[in-house]
């Protein structure tokens, strides 16, 4: 680039920039702008400890208790839905796991296991001060309702998966297939909270 940075300023804005672009990271950026939280509270990276029995709690809550065997193997990567299905206690073995989300500021979303690996992708709008969707493709929209509060100061995240009638009703005829509505509730894990973390290089 030949073209001399004249000023501060010019330099701050490329520096944005570049940023934005995905091309560097600053340490210096690593935490939400006050810019970018008032237009987007969502933005940034939260994290939480998953548990089976939280899950199948929540499965339950939602009445979609069924779909069960075919939500929790994350914890069981080496048993099928129907091994699961025939266990006497679903979750017995299963271990806490951390997991995360991630928004950015173009409308990115994903997920990040406990190893470190992103394990799901895709875009994301907010629709309103209490309503964000996440499109699935050919399986529909999704939409979640998010709240933000202070928990010991601390910004915590809650999200609740909105499940139409069609979700249901696919998710029950078809249980232990990959679907939206049990997807949703393994996304969101209602009823707990997600705490904003660093960053890094997620978003």
């Amino acid at each position: 680039m030949r073209q001399r940075l004249r000023s501060r300023l010019t330099i701050v804005m490329a520096t944005l920039l570049v940023t934005t672009l995905g091309v560097g990271v600053a340490s210096a950026l690593d935490a939400p702008t006050a810019s970018a939280l008032a237009k987007n509270p969502i933005f940034g990276h939260w994290q939480q400890t998953h548990r089976c029995a939280s899950l199948v709690h929540a499965l339950t809550k939602v009445h979609l208790r069924p779909l069960a065997p075919g939500v929790v193997g994350d914890y069981f990567p080496n048993e099928t839905p129907q091994q699961l299905a025939s266990k006497k206690h679903i979750c017995s073995g299963a271990e806490p796991q951390r997991h995360s989300h991630f928004f950015t500021r173009d409308g990115h979303f994903g997920s990040v296991d406990q190893f470190g690996q992103q394990v799901d992708n895709g875009r994301y709008r907010v629709i309103n001060a209490r309503t964000l969707r996440i499109p699935r493709g050919r399986l529909g929209d999704v939409n979640f309702h998010y709240q933000i509060t202070r928990l010991s100061g601390r910004k915590v995240l809650a999200l609740k998966p909105v499940i139409t009638k069609r979700m249901r009703r696919e998710a029950l005829a078809h249980p232990f297939e990959f679907n939206t509505a049990g997807w949703s509730v393994a996304v969101s894990y209602p009823g707990s909270t997600w705490k904003r973390v660093r960053c890094g290089p997620w978003c």
